[in-house]
Order: C-alpha cells, then structure tokens, then sequence
C-alpha cells in the first residue's frame, strides 16, 4: 500500500474528528485498507452492491446495510454519497465513491453523538484525492 494512502486516512482522521473508522475499497471492489479499529472485511458484498448499483430516476435502491451487526438505514443514496445512520444511536455511515468512473469508495463510520452531515465535506474531498491514486 503506497503511502499517500496511508497519509490521506492520517490527514481525514486529524481534520475531521468525528470520522471514527476508514476504509478504501479499490476500483475493483477490493479491500485497499482500513483502521485497525473497524473491520469490514465480512460486509464488503453489501458495500460494493451499494457503491456499484446505478440508480434509474425514482429508484430507491437499498434501503438499509449492516456493517459489523449494526444496521444502517440507506438515507441519502446518490452518486456522490450514500448516507446510513443507526436509528438506535451506534453511529453514522458515509460511503463516497472515488469520482472519475470508479467503483472505489471511502467507506467512513461517523461518530453518533453528530449528524453525518457535519463530516460529509470532508469524506467528499478525500474520495477526490483518492481518485488521484487509486
């Protein structure tokens, strides 16, 4: 793993406190890297579903996803982002899928005590710096 990968989830995680655990898929659907903190090896299948299904006008898509037994209800599904939350407060799931035609994505769980909102910006730029890479 090169090491602008390696300083991309250092500088996300000093810069935005609220991101509690990163994981990088590459274009591939492979799992790139992750904190030692979050593993999500047993959920990538229902990760890159999310990540690769192209929604039509009016389709929701996935409604909810569970990453480590916790279940996320599905509600913001765009090309950009797609937005879980844990409606019994365990914490927030941004997905942003590294732009310029890839699959790859920035997986990200956001702290509970904040919305997810209050971090989106910051995942968003760092899914544009992986592009660069991946």
């Amino acid at each position: 793993m090169s090491s602008n990968i390696e300083a991309i989830i250092d500088d996300l995680l000093n810069e935005e406190q609220n991101v509690f655990g990163i994981a990088i898929i590459n274009r591939d659907g492979t799992l790139l890297t992750q904190t030692d903190n979050w593993d999500i090896t047993g959920d990538l299948a229902q990760i890159n579903e999310l990540v690769q299904t192209k929604l039509e006008l009016g389709q929701k898509g996935m409604t909810s996803i569970s990453i480590l037994g916790i279940k996320y209800m599905i509600v913001e599904n765009t090309e950009e982002r797609k937005i879980g939350t844990n409606i019994t407060g365990k914490g927030h799931l941004i997905i942003a899928p590294v732009p310029i035609g890839g699959t790859g994505a920035l997986v990200c769980y956001i702290n509970p005590q904040v919305g997810p909102r209050d971090a989106l910006f910051a995942v968003q730029e760092y899914a544009k710096k992986l592009s660069e890479i991946l």
